[in-house]
């Protein structure tokens, strides 16, 4: 293949390039066999065979309750979904039972085989200690017994959790569609089709870069619509980049990703097969990646011994550096996308017919038996095991509390702090010097250098802090924020990433539940709208959604261009937009010492930060200590005290607001500024004693002033301080309409200083 990143120029040899072939059904072995030639025991045999009946039977029981017809609940009413995978339990116990406990997986909204499958493994891999670990309450158990009380307790705790109840995975915040189990490295199903892709990607960088992480693996398992979404192929590309296994990386092997296309042949409705996709085998997309296609393969996903030995195949693959891998396991679901779709509007009864003569629980057992490793007597208390099972976790899930009404927001946030790294991640190795920040003879610095040298002092401090994005090497980033960080820490910690918005803050999101700290450079806000899937959907969700199992220590950063002439689609300030999330905070420094004391606290918090830097901010100077300092969120800055009118207002803004301030003065009116740093958290006692003093107040951004959140500082001042107006609340923001790039219309777009104090005049 030409190289073009070389000194020799282009080749335009003519030639044909030819892809390698795929795969498909390869494995032949017989149970007999596999058995004969010590491959598996029969204890993994019954394991397996297990394996896929609690998924089955956790999965009728859903089907059965909904019509009364599972008896033990048959009183409690079940509200939420019913995406059942009643048919597709072989490819989550083959390749569950590959994984070691300290594996990953992330899922899909018809996860609940996944993460069923994930946990009975994982349990039956532990030892007694480990199991009391994970369940105290069985301290005085051991053997067996203390097995079968702890995997009991996983089947309770699967149906708690769809049930919505306080002892759920997610304490019932989450649901089926979102269960988790960080415990045995479960990050989670996702009801965003595909949603979880670029998270698995993410925790596959943090398994090729953090050496105490590097014999794992993850299985990311998503079913055929989701490859044909973007976010999906853009993580196949994302894992695929050269630059992972190129000499120019410190980490020389690829990410240990084991991509399952878990093709049950229907999206919703629409088949994949024939009519919304263009090809025969979803593992051609790998293809489109990888010169070796990704080691794409496809699987007999209704042969659970297949399913084991292709996952096999694929960890090899990955221990020799060559991973990602791509497999499709080809399978099928016998009921519809829910219980609500009777499915025969688009399938025939021959069509299900012909898939459940190769059932893969009964064909499993038909196998065990023909090649007698069980008997019919052995098997049959292994199904009464799993069904006494299931039932006792099922009514004592029913009888379990509901969360209190009171904490319907609780978990919304995390209150934690990487106050001290961890002693492992202390040690940082510097290729070259660290670049050097320039300061003037005042000891100022500019805005830009100011969040650098934040970057840089938690680089140094943690080895977990990591920085990527779009031209963020050996460029610097489009406005060179970031030059000289690629050869002070190398290309682990800081590289260049494809135009990926999406990947980018989903494979961040992903390396933050896996213990790293990643900053994501966005370049403009106006991008965030690409990704804000990821970011509203995911980022903001999961410490929530897991009852707070996990935190997503992420940093965005997104620089706003507005008063640039850039126009429509490079100039937007949306920090409004993401203020409406709850989940994530919103900071936006007004100068270079809140910026660099904003940066670091962004870094070491445990809540996602979209982190907001205004473009004509950047060279603007300020004195910055070089020692270390940090802001706290949610307090904010008295840029200047006044008494007649209070100004709200926040990033280059400030700046304007200072001026008209100045020109009011003049005029004999006295304002009080208060620049709130971030707007999630807020500071409203701020923002109340200061209205209370001064008896006015503007609020005042560069955001298109309709749905701006200067809307909700005019909400909370009237609510809180009524009684102490004299006038009423009035708003400055950019017009209703799109930012245009002629220097004369812009001019008229943006809130000037002139707007600014002719608010204050309308007041006073």
């Amino acid at each position: 293949m030409p190289n073009y990143y070389s000194d020799l120029g282009p080749d335009f040899k003519k030639r044909t390039i030819k892809l390698k072939s795929i795969p498909a059904f390869q494995y032949e072995k017989t149970l007999a066999e596999e058995y004969k030639s010590k491959n598996v025991s029969k204890d993994e045999i019954a394991e397996m065979y297990e394996s896929m009946l609690v998924i089955r039977e956790f999965e009728e029981m859903i089907l059965k309750q909904r019509t009364g017809a599972y008896e033990i609940i048959s009183d409690y009413e079940y509200r939420g979904p019913t995406h059942l995978s009643i048919g597709q339990e072989a490819t989550a116990a083959g390749a569950c039972s590959m994984l070691n406990i300290t594996d990953y997986i992330t899922s899909t909204h018809r996860g609940h085989g996944d993460s069923i499958a994930k946990g009975f493994h994982a349990i039956r891999r532990m030892n007694d200690k480990q199991l009391k670990e994970r369940c105290p309450e069985f301290a005085s158990l051991k053997g067996a017994e203390l097995m079968e009380a702890v995997m009991e307790d996983h089947v309770y705790r699967t149906i708690a959790e769809l049930f919505g109840k306080e002892e759920g995975y997610g304490k019932g915040r989450g649901g089926g569609m979102h269960i988790a189990d960080f415990r045995v490295g479960h990050l989670g199903a996702n009801a965003i089709v595909g949603g979880g892709v670029p998270i698995c990607t993410g925790a596959g960088m943090s398994c090729r870069i953090d050496e105490a992480k590097q014999d794992r693996v993850v299985c990311c398992f998503a079913g055929d619509g989701a490859y044909s979404n973007g976010v999906v192929l853009e993580s196949l590309n994302w894992a695929s980049q050269d630059q992972f296994n190129d000499e120019i990386s410190q980490t020389k092997f690829g990410l240990p990703v084991i991509y399952c296309i878990v093709n049950n042949h229907f999206g919703m409705t629409g088949r994949a097969d024939g009519e919304v996709n263009g090809v025969d085998f979803l593992a051609r997309r790998g293809a489109g990646f990888d010169n070796d296609n990704m080691h794409a393969e496809v699987v007999n996903g209704m042969d659970v011994m297949a399913v084991r030995d292709a996952i096999a195949r694929a960890r090899k693959v990955i221990a020799e550096g060559k991973g990602p891998v791509l497999l499709e396991l080809d399978t099928y679901r016998y009921y519809g996308h829910s219980l609500s779709d009777p499915r025969n509007e688009y399938r025939t009864k021959a069509e299900e017919t012909r898939w459940k003569a190769v059932d893969p629980v009964d064909t499993f057992k038909t196998r065990i038996l023909d090649a007698k490793i069980l008997t019919k007597a052995a098997l049959e208390k292994i199904e009464k095991q799993v069904a006494d099972r299931n039932a006792r976790a099922a009514r004592r899930a029913a009888d379990s509390a509901d969360p209190v009404p009171e904490d319907v927001i609780k978990y919304m946030y995390t209150d934690s702090f990487c106050d001290e790294v961890p002693a492992k991640y202390q040690q940082v190795e510097l290729i070259n010097d660290l670049p050097k920040i320039k300061r003037d003879s005042e000891g100022r610095v500019n805005y830009r250098d100011a969040i650098k040298e934040g970057i840089l002092e938690e680089m140094v401090r943690d080895k977990r802090v990591v920085l990527f994005g779009e031209d963020v090497a050996d460029y610097g980033g489009a406005f060179k924020l970031s030059k000289g960080m690629l050869e002070s820490f190398g290309r682990d910690r800081v590289f260049n990433t494809p135009i990926s918005e999406a990947c980018i803050c989903g494979s961040a999101i992903g390396m933050a539940m896996t213990g790293h700290r990643p900053i994501a450079e966005l370049m403009y806000m106006d991008f965030a709208l690409m990704a804000s899937d990821q970011i509203s959907n995911q980022a903001a969700k999961w410490h929530y959604m897991t009852g707070a199992s996990t935190t997503v220590p992420l940093t965005i950063r997104c620089s706003v261009g507005g008063g640039k002439g850039y126009g429509g689609q490079h100039s937007q300030s949306l920090e409004s937009m993401f203020a409406h999330i709850p989940g994530i905070y919103i900071a936006y420094p007004s100068n270079p010492y809140d910026a660099k004391g904003l940066i670091k606290t962004a870094i070491r918090d445990d809540n996602p930060v979209v982190f907001v830097e205004g473009q004509l901010l950047y060279n603007e100077k300020a004195y910055v200590p070089e020692e270390e300092y940090l802001i706290p969120f949610g307090e904010a800055n008295i840029v200047r005290e006044g008494t007649d009118v209070t100004f709200v207002v926040w990033g280059p803004a400030v700046n304007d607001a200072i001026k008209a301030a100045e020109i009011l003065e003049a005029e004999g009116i006295s304002v009080e500024i208060i620049d709130p740093r971030t707007l999630v958290p807020f500071d409203w006692d701020t923002v109340f004693e200061s209205v209370k003093k001064t008896g006015r107040c503007v609020a005042i951004s560069q955001c298109v002033d309709i749905g701006s959140f200067t809307g909700e500082i005019v909400s909370q001042v009237t609510e809180n301080c009524f009684d102490y107006l004299d006038a009423p609340i009035l708003k400055v923001g950019a017009k209703n309409g799109i930012a245009p790039q002629a220097y004369t219309l812009e001019e008229a777009f943006l809130p000037t200083v002139d707007d600014m104090a002719a608010a204050a005049r309308r007041l006073v």
